[in-house]
């Protein structure tokens, strides 16, 4: 009898096909070929191709997700860590074909303005995690304590938001565009747009 096979195996392999051609045009005997197993013994693992497809999604987000926090993971100066946050989540998609070209295939996995979120748990731990970035810089006191950080956490998720939907969005990708569209960001954030006058002036 042949031995089960690890899920994430099943899911790298499948990830690719995902991946460069849509979910529509991705086939369970892809899949299955890929592994050198039947469309019989796969169905043992996933009821469904749309149940392989939302593991696959599943399984990619959460691969984005622990890089971001390997990334920022050692960065103790609250300010750094959130910026350290935006490139890494940024970085990861810009640098990840696969990631990129699933995004590509299916807007919905991501949407600027959902009316019902595929990945709500995901998005939910990205809000979380900046509004621990904020609590942790209120205590630190490098940020103001009198703002509503549940509504500073959400706000700072759409920007980081944009940032992704904009590089999936772009029909070349434009790297330097992104980075300097962190950085603008990164000082209207800290810095204002206001000119602060000169003492004395």
């Amino acid at each position: 009898m042949r031995p089960k096979l690890d899920e994430e195996l099943i899911l790298k392999a499948a990830l690719p096909f995902f991946a460069k051609y849509g979910y529509k045009k991705t086939t369970l005997e892809d899949v299955a070929q890929a592994l050198d197993m039947s469309n019989t013994n796969l169905y043992s693992y996933f009821r469904s191709k749309r149940d392989l497809y939302q593991c696959c999604v599943d399984y990619a987000i959460d691969q984005w997700q622990e890089y971001v926090r390997q990334q920022t993971s050692e960065i103790e100066e609250p300010k750094a860590k959130l910026v350290m946050a935006w490139r890494s989540a940024v970085g990861y998609i810009v640098g990840n074909e696969q990631m990129m070209a699933l995004l590509k295939n299916d807007p919905t996995i991501f949407p600027m303005f959902p009316n019902v979120d595929p990945i709500e748990e995901y998005n939910d731990w990205a809000v979380q995690y900046v509004r621990e970035i904020l609590e942790e810089g209120i205590e630190k006191g490098v940020f103001r304590a009198n703002i509503n950080i549940d509504i500073a956490a959400t706000m700072l998720f759409g920007w980081y938001k944009y940032l992704i939907v904009s590089a999936v969005e772009m029909e070349e990708l434009d790297s330097a565009l992104i980075a300097e569209t962190i950085s603008t960001l990164s000082t209207i954030l800290f810095d204002g747009l206001l000119v602060v006058p000169e003492e004395g002036v």
